[in-house]
């Protein structure tokens, strides 16, 4: 199926006493959404305040998107009004089964009910090839209901391909089944909709809707949970429900305007586990014979405990890194470290082959070296239009003096700026870049980190990082160089115990307030340059002479003249040492082993060619 160029319509309904959840559910689409996803979400009003209205809009600042409220003529749903099912269940649930007529410009959307979080992005399922089913879901973990039917989905997660919806007149025909047993449908829409399409209806893996319910319910464990669905009674928002998801749930709402204190927080997510024991003891009193109790216990509690102490994790595409007693120790995948081992940079390297005679990359990495390439080339090109200066920094200027362009392995572009220019860059791109799709911004990088990023807004493996220098407060020698280094490296480390450091915005204020206390209002010519506060760098130096820096000068990269600092072989001989020699180990690069989208390679294609 051809993808939908990264627009991906979500849907959900709900009246006002759902209002909030439903915008935990938007706020959990937008954490985990990429760069590049565009997301309309289109909310099918059962009559929502327009003070509720207003906070469910506020969710745009965590990403931009589209908000969009539905209103929904109640006489459609007379029919609907008559079922009789749980008491909780509202008439906001039988919107779905009229989507055609409520999103008439619509051609799909992923339909979600209001007690589940998204924990992952979306486009994947989006573009889920429906050949010729109008609907696609998740086997729903009622046994009974199964075994009549096998295909038996949950409806809370819907793929609904609403075009397929009016060529078979779907409509009508959920309303014609529902007139035809009005009396005795249990289990309300999710029941119209598997008896109309029944054997019809495209299946999907368990992780686009764990089912997450009692303490010890079979779904809960699925592997790598993408969207969790708290089916039970208890809801998260109830005291001692039982989901060990529960928490998943309190994270996304710290998002919203609805965000809990610090004591309510911990009063509904620490102390409510007990409470949930107790109340999982009334619900199954046997619980002791239970065997899916103790993989309950397990999954709940112990395995996070013994997480902490140790656990191994995937890094990126290549690596996992293993963690033992708060030691993090990185090391290469086993497919990936018998790639490594294959590698020609080892053959050289055992060869005693002059490494400045090396061939460039080839291949994939050598795409995304030079799509990248395309990114510095707009930023050479927006600093000289608006006076600002930068520099290639760290491996992106050793590749510049030893290998006249990239490390051959390497395939990111680091650049340093003064923090006043630095200031400047994201304005200076929205109004002078030449490609609208290549743009500048902060990016959060986790443990008070955050630094710019070039990117481009239709591949989000593509980025130029820009790291932040400041003017110190006199010129110094190199013994008070290194104290002073040693002082940075102590604050940075401060800052990484900060939870409250959790967004650019907090960051970069802490920044301001710790630089008033260590660098002076006064401008010092000719004085040192030190790092930014904002990035836990691992180089040994944090302060350097400001003639090492500038003035800035010309350097070549892969045939262009780039800006380099003015002693470029004494800057990387600080960073580096003996900066000529070998490498101990060859690393992988970001993108050498990614599985780039068609539509990736289509704006990498365009861009290596720019």
């Amino acid at each position: 199926m051809r993808d939908l160029e990264n627009k991906i319509n979500v849907c959900l309904a709900c009246d006002d006493n759902y209002a909030k959840y439903a915008g935990v559910v938007i706020a959990s689409v937008l954490a985990n959404a990429s760069d590049s996803e565009k997301l309309n979400f289109y909310i099918l009003d059962g009559g929502i305040q327009d003070e509720h209205k207003a906070q469910i809009l506020e969710l745009k600042t965590i990403k931009d998107c589209d908000i969009n409220f539905v209103n929904v003529p109640e006489e459609l749903f007379g029919d609907y009004k008559k079922i009789k099912t749980h008491q909780y269940v509202t008439l906001a649930t039988y919107y779905r089964l009229k989507l055609p007529s409520l999103l008439t410009d619509v051609e799909r959307v992923i339909y979600l009910d209001c007690d589940m979080v998204v924990n992952s992005g979306l486009k994947e399922l989006f573009n889920t090839d429906m050949k010729e089913s109008a609907v696609a879901g998740v086997i729903d973990i009622n046994r009974r209901m199964v075994k009549k039917n096998p295909n038996y989905v949950n409806a809370g997660m819907l793929v609904m391909d609403i075009n397929n919806m009016r060529q078979q007149n779907l409509e009508e025909k959920f309303l014609d089944w529902t007139k035809a047993h009005i009396e005795t449908i249990k289990m309300g829409d999710q029941e119209v909709i598997n008896e109309v399409l029944k054997g019809k209806i495209k299946i999907v893996s368990d992780e686009w809707n764990v089912q997450s319910s009692n303490f010890t319910n079979r779904s809960s464990y699925t592997h790598n949970p993408k969207i969790i669905h708290f089916v039970s009674k208890k809801k998260p928002w109830h005291w001692a429900s039982f989901s060990i998801h529960r928490d998943l749930y309190f994270k996304y709402l710290q998002l919203t305007p609805w965000k809990l204190d610090e004591e309510e927080l911990k009063h509904w997510t620490k102390d409510n586990q007990i409470a949930s024991l107790i109340e999982y003891v009334k619900y199954r009193p046997l619980f002791l014979f239970r065997p899916r109790f103790y993989q309950a216990v397990f999954y709940t509690y112990l395995k996070p405990l013994l997480k902490k102490v140790f656990s191994i994790e995937d890094y990126r595409e290549t690596h996992n890194v293993m963690k033992l007693f708060g030691l993090k120790i990185k090391y290469p995948k086993r497919e990936y470290a018998k790639l490594k081992n294959q590698s020609p940079y080892e053959h050289y390297k055992k060869k005693n082959i002059d490494i400045t005679t090396l061939p460039p990359a080839e291949g994939q990495i050598r795409d995304i070296q030079l799509a990248n390439l395309a990114l510095l080339k707009e930023l050479d090109y927006v600093c000289k239009e608006n006076g600002l200066k930068y520099w290639l920094n760290f491996g992106t200027l050793l590749g510049a003096v030893r290998h006249k362009g990239y490390i051959p392995w390497d395939d990111d572009i680091d650049v340093g700026m003064v923090r006043d220019d630095y200031n400047k860059i994201i304005e200076a791109f929205e109004k002078t870049s030449r490609n609208s799709d290549i743009y500048a911004n902060y990016e959060f990088l986790g443990k008070a980190q955050t630094i710019i990023k070039i990117r481009h807004k239709k591949c989000s493996h593509l980025f130029v990082d820009i790291f932040p220098y400041e003017y110190s407060n006199a010129v110094e020698n190199s013994d008070n160089r290194k104290l002073k280094t040693k002082k940075l490296m102590t604050i940075r480390q401060e800052m990484n115990k900060i939870k409250d450091l959790d967004n650019s915005e907090k960051v970069l204020d802490k920044v301001k307030e710790i630089n008033k206390n260590i660098i002076p209002d006064i401008y010092v010519e000719n004085s040192d340059i030190q790092c930014g506060l904002e990035y836990s760098y691992t180089e040994p130096v944090w302060v350097y002479p400001y003639e090492m820096i500038f003035p800035i000068r010309e350097i070549s990269f892969e045939n262009y003249d780039f800006m380099s600092v003015n002693e470029p072989e004494r800057y990387l001989e600080n960073l580096f040492g003996e900066y000529m020699s070998y490498p101990k180990k060859f690393g992988f690069g970001h993108s050498m082993y990614l599985n780039l989208s068609d539509d990736d390679n289509r704006i990498v294609k365009e861009l290596r060619s720019v």
